[in-house]
């Protein structure tokens, strides 16, 4: 009877034993998978630092241009200053005629010219170069700036 409890107790030692080796086996997996997955979140942060340092650099470089760019400014306040003038004036009917042929001509050469607008501000070149069919990473690289704020002024075009 004794022997038999002891056969009992040995076998159950035994099983216990694997039990024990194959939690810790497991225990090691999970221990290494948090591992990885830490260092793949490290990776991550990293890129996405990277990324958001890039963007905030274009953005800065963004803001210099559009502060750098002059503002076309009208001739309001000149008009507004003389109202008197143009009042007091009295109308005085032209005295050369210009016929109707080199007038039309005329019309359609200034609005020609005011059909090829040149672009001022840096929206308005990347939308240029974006409607003469080129690629965002070619108007990255003639503009000098980066392709995601390229592909941001696409994406916003209104």
């Amino acid at each position: 009877m004794l022997t038999t409890l002891l056969i009992i107790l040995f076998l159950m030692q035994v099983i216990s034993f694997y039990f024990i080796a194959l939690l810790n086996a497991k225990i090691s997996k999970f221990n290494e998978m948090e591992r990885k997955q830490q260092q793949v979140l490290l990776d991550i942060e990293d890129s996405f630092s990277a990324y958001i340092a890039e963007i905030t650099d274009e953005n800065n470089r963004l803001i210099q241009e559009l502060q750098n760019t002059e503002v076309p400014h009208t001739t309001f306040s000149k008009i507004a200053e003389n109202p008197s003038t143009k009042e007091a004036r009295v109308f005085e009917p032209p005295t050369s005629f210009v016929s109707k042929q080199v007038a039309a001509s005329s019309y359609m050469k200034s609005a020609q010219t005011t059909a090829k607008k040149v672009p001022e501000t840096m929206r308005e070149k990347v939308l240029f170069h974006h409607e003469e069919g080129r690629d965002p990473d070619e108007i990255a690289k003639i503009l000098q700036i980066g392709k995601t704020e390229v592909e941001l002024f696409l994406k916003f075009k209104d």
